[in-house]
C-alpha cells in the first residue's frame, strides 16, 4: 500500500511498525505514528507505552471483544487508540473514541499523516 515505516525498530521498546521511519523518530519523533497488533489485550496494551513514549499516538490493532471500560479510559490517558474491524467498533466500542476502525485509522490518522510527511518532504 506504499505506507512507508519501519518493522520491529528497536527504540524505547519494540513496536511492530513505526510510522513514517526509525529516522524520522530520531529527528521528531512527534510526529511518529507508533502501531503495534495483538490478537488478545489483557495486560499487554501496556507495554505499548514503553515503546516510544514520545511518539504522535499509540495504535494498537485487535481483534479483542473484551477489553474493559477502565481498561479503555487508562488507554486514552495514554494516547492510546484501538484499530479494531468496523464491526467490532459498532457492536463493542461504538462509544470510545480512542476505538477507531481501520478504515478510520487509515482515512482519518494515517492518510493525513502521510499528507504532512510528503509536504515536509520527509517521505
Amino acid at each position: 500500500m506504499d505506507y512507508p515505516f519501519s518493522y520491529r525498530p528497536v527504540i524505547n521498546g519494540e513496536p511492530d511498525f513505526l510510522l513514517p521511519s526509525k529516522e524520522h523518530f530520531k529527528r521528531f519523533s512527534a510526529e511518529c505514528i507508533i502501531f503495534t497488533a495483538k490478537r488478545t489485550l489483557r495486560e499487554r496494551w501496556r507495554q505499548i507505552v514503553t515503546e516510544g513514549t514520545r511518539g504522535l499516538g499509540f495504535y494498537l490493532a485487535t481483534i479483542d471483544d473484551a477489553v474493559t471500560s477502565n481498561q479503555l479510559n487508562e488507554m486514552k490517558k495514554n494516547r492510546i487508540y484501538l484499530v479494531v474491524p468496523e464491526r467490532l467498533k459498532r457492536q463493542k466500542y461504538a462509544d470510545r473514541i480512542n476505538v477507531v476502525s481501520f478504515i478510520d485509522f487509515f482515512e482519518n490518522y494515517l492518510d493525513p499523516a502521510m499528507i504532512r510527511w510528503k509536504k515536509a518532504k520527509i517521505i
